[in-house]
Formats: structure tokens, sequence, C-alpha cells
């Protein structure tokens, strides 16, 4: 393996991107795949995250970023950039914005007239270096010929910073001081522990960060974790949905936020899509379904293969609250205190739930917003939650839904029943005492019943108990006391879930 440490790659506007780059031995040409990240490029894994132990144990191993040693020995050269303002690239930092796109496509184009390439870059890598992924995607760079998205966001508000209108401190603070700070080289440019309070609406700071997925043409492996609640599971398969790419798959899978990337199954994978699109190889993505599906029953998966997400067979149903309990059919009317929680009956035969989930919630309370918390969870027979795998490996609720009441305005052109989309643009109060419909969008997730078994949901006026995953903020924060969820008659409140036929 060749080693090219601290290139100065030119940009548009002349400060330089700095970059390493590994290549197989000879004189090439080699196809390249390239990344770019706030991280640091020479930072050992070791020495700053968690998870090594899931890893390759080598030297040149650098967080969530492709293996070099394995790509080169089979014919790939690899490239890793600093992002602007950090590590050894000087500059401004002005992360996920424009610019830092900019840059992230002059590096494509730079690496593509290099002596030793042939010409096609493809990006790759696990959560940043997947949003950059996506967001270079759309800038169209003429020699970026295929995106590899392993759980990466592609809506900086919904997914990011402001689930449901919720300001994300508990990520943003942690993901800021443990992952930007280390390896900032100046002072210059936004904070976003500063910044992002003083967005609470979707504006034009958070709409310039956000990637236009109509632009996005080039083949695409988008791969989703159903673990990876607030930040990655939905972008990752909204991309793959409204990516208007021709050659796109889908794959959802379990595990931590890093192991599955390096796993031999991934990265036979990932060799195949590359090899079709960097090497001219067609036949390597025969017989690869559109979309590959790992269903969960329990901590147990099995692979589906799928032609489309949600599944063309997706029974949607609605499961009621009522005083007591959820039930397939709408109860009396009547009134439930908030928070809540209702478990379904026990599963008289296997029952399996894939896909996305919306909850439509009927509530009162005597003030003109609140924020509400939804989970879904997975109970035993016992009546014990079975969790989710989350990105550290520690336990999840089977999915997740938030939603502040006064960004409860939806998008009819954009809506779908089983995924409301709201603006976020404006703030809409509630009338005190007057039952109001928040239609909370929960996010996808497969979850399988065995007889005996049931679901729970969960309504909560906070969550604080989610750690890095909290919206906790002090001055952004809705209590809900007095409030009242309504049930039965025409304030029906209900999930909607997706029901896969046996």
């Amino acid at each position: 393996m060749q080693i090219d440490r601290d290139v100065a790659v030119p940009t548009r506007d002349g400060s330089p991107i700095v970059v390493d780059v590994f290549r197989p031995e000879g004189d090439g040409p080699f196809p390249v795949i390239a990344s770019v990240s706030p991280y640091g490029k020479d930072v050992h894994w070791p020495e700053r995250y968690p998870l090594f132990e899931v890893v390759p144990q080598h030297e040149h191993m650098v967080w969530e970023t492709p293996d070099p040693v394995w790509w080169t020995a089979r014919g790939y050269a690899l490239l890793r950039a600093d992002t602007r303002g950090t590590g050894k690239s000087p500059g401004r930092l002005d992360l996920y914005g424009p610019r830092d796109a900019e840059d992230f496509h002059d590096v494509v184009e730079w690496a593509a007239e290099q002596p030793w390439s042939s010409g096609r870059v493809a990006s790759s890598g696990i959560s940043w270096l997947a949003m950059m992924g996506w967001r270079v995607a759309a800038l169209q760079p003429p020699h970026l010929a295929a995106v590899i998205a392993w759980e990466g966001a592609t809506d900086f508000y919904r997914e990011m910073a402001f689930q449901g209108g919720l300001y994300a401190d508990g990520f943003v603070d942690f993901w800021w001081d443990r992952q930007i700070e280390p390896q900032r080289n100046g002072p210059d440019g936004d904070d976003w522990r500063e910044v992002l309070p003083q967005h609470p609406l979707l504006d034009d700071y958070h709409r310039e960060r956000t990637t236009d997925l109509d632009r996005v043409t080039v083949p695409v492996l988008s791969a989703a974790n159903w673990g990876a609640l607030h930040l990655h599971l939905r972008g990752n398969i909204e991309g793959w949905r409204r990516a208007a790419s021709r050659d796109k798959w889908l794959v959802v899978h379990t595990g931590t936020h890093i192991d599955p990337y390096y796993a031999d199954w991934a990265q036979e994978l990932q060799l195949r899509f590359l090899d079709r699109f960097l090497k001219d190889e067609p036949e390597r993505m025969d017989g690869v379904p559109p979309v590959q599906l790992a269903v969960r029953h329990g901590r147990e998966v099995v692979w589906r293969a799928a032609t489309d997400f949600p599944l063309p067979q997706t029974r949607w149903q609605e499961l009621y609250l009522g005083e007591k309990d959820l039930a397939w059919s709408a109860p009396e009317p009547g009134t439930v205190g908030f928070p809540a929680t209702v478990d379904s009956a026990p599963a008289t035969e296997t029952l399996e739930l894939t896909g996305p989930a919306a909850l439509r919630l009927w509530v009162s309370a005597g003030q003109d917003d609140l924020d509400v918390f939804v989970r879904l969870q997975h109970l035993d027979v016992d009546g014990q939650p079975i969790p989710a795998i989350g990105p550290q490996g520690g336990p999840l609720p089977m999915a997740m839904g938030w939603l502040r009441a006064s960004h409860r305005e939806t998008d009819p052109a954009l809506s779908e029943p089983h995924r409301p989309w709201h603006p976020h643009d404006r703030e809409t109060p509630m009338v005190p005492g007057e039952p109001t419909l928040l239609e909370i969008e929960i996010w996808p997730t497969s979850i399988t019943l065995a007889p005996g078994e049931r679901l729970r949901l969960e309504l909560l006026a906070e969550d604080g108990d989610m750690g890095m995953m909290a919206h906790t903020h002090p001055d952004l924060r809705r209590p809900a006391p007095g409030t009242t969820v309504h049930v039965g008659g025409e304030h029906a409140s209900h999930l909607l879930l997706p029901v896969v036929p046996g």
C-alpha cells in the first residue's frame, strides 16, 4: 500500500483541503473511495472513540471511514479529507453548510484528475461521512460515480437538530464536545451549541443544510439501522425513497452504529456495488434485491428481500387508544391522563409490524403549547420490554416519535397517512381547553410479536432518561401539566401500524 500524507487539495476559493491518500501498489489507474469529516483524518480510532474492538485493529483505522487495508487489497484507492476548519485543513468552520459541500465536490474532482486515478470516484462512510455523501451527490460533481450512505441523515432539521420541532440538545452538546472541539484548528466559525437554539423553526439556516434529494441521481447504496433512532434511520429511508437515482438499493439492518459497516456481509455488498459502478462490472449487482430488511423477532432477525419500502403487501391498520388498553376497534368516548402507558392484548398469532407508523393523538390542555414524546415497546410474554440495540449497544425503545403541538400543521402535498410531513416553519398555538389533533410521525420500525406478546404505547411529557438522545434544553421545552388525551368517538386517538401479512 502506498500512502501520501497531508496532500493539499485546492478548492474554488483557494483555501486548501488537506487529505491522505492510500493506494494499491503500482501506477494504477484506480477507482477512488473518498470521505470527508471533521473528526480528524490522523486520529487513530482508539485515541478518542469507543467500539474499537468491533473493527479491524490496525494503525490505519480512523473513526467511521472505510478500511484502507481491505479496500486497497481489492484495487481501490482511498482518500480521507479533513473538513475545512478542522484537523489540517485551514479556514472557517462551516459544518454541513454550502461551502462544506462545495469543498467535497472539489475534492472529488481533484481525485478524478490524478494520474493514479481511473476518473471514477465514490463517497463512502458512516454517519457524518454518509451525510456528506448525500450532500455532494446533490451538487452533481461530474466524476462522482456512486454513493454508499451508511446511516447518514438527509434532513438536517427533522433528523439531526429538531426532531418533531424539539431541539436535540442532548446529542448536539455531546457530539460537539466529543467530536468537533478536539479537532477545531481556529476560533472562526459557528458553534452549533450557540447557533441552533436561535433557529427553532425551519428557516434558511436549516434549508441550506438539507439535501435536495431531487438532485441525487448517482447510484446509491443506502444502509439504515432500526436502532438508529433520533438521527440516521429516517434519513437513509427517506433518502432512498426520494432520491432521483435510477439505480438504488436499501438495506435496513440491526446492531451498533459501527460494526455492521465492517461486517463481512456488508463489505462484500459494498464491494459488489462499487465494482458495478466504478469498475464497469455490470453483473456484480445481479440478484441483489432493491430492498433488504432485517425483520426483528425480539433480538433475532430474519432477512427479507423486497421490491419496495414500505412493503407492497402492507395492510395499514388502526390500533385505538382506550382508557385502559390498545384495541383494534374504537372504544367508547373517554379521556386518558397524560403521560400515559397502554398495552395491547396479547397476540393470538404471530403479528409482524414492519414499516413506518403514525399516531393520531387528540389532546387538550390548559395552555397553548406542549411537547409529546412517543415510544413503542415490544413486551415479552411476561410483560417485560424486549429492547432494540442502540448505537452504542445499549437498550432503546423499538420506535420513537416526537412533536411540539404548535408545529402540528402538516403539508398535504408531502404527507402520507403513515408519514405526516410537518413544515415546521411557523408556530400555531393551541386553544386552551379545546381538543386538538396532533399527527405524529413515528420513525420506521420492525416488531414481530409472537403469540402471547404485547405492544406497548408510551406517551411522555419529557425524555430526560435518554441521555445523549434527550431534548432537555431549559429554554426550548414545553412541559404539559394538566394535559388530557381523548379517545373514542369523534376524537378517536389511534396508531396507524404497518401490518405485514404472514
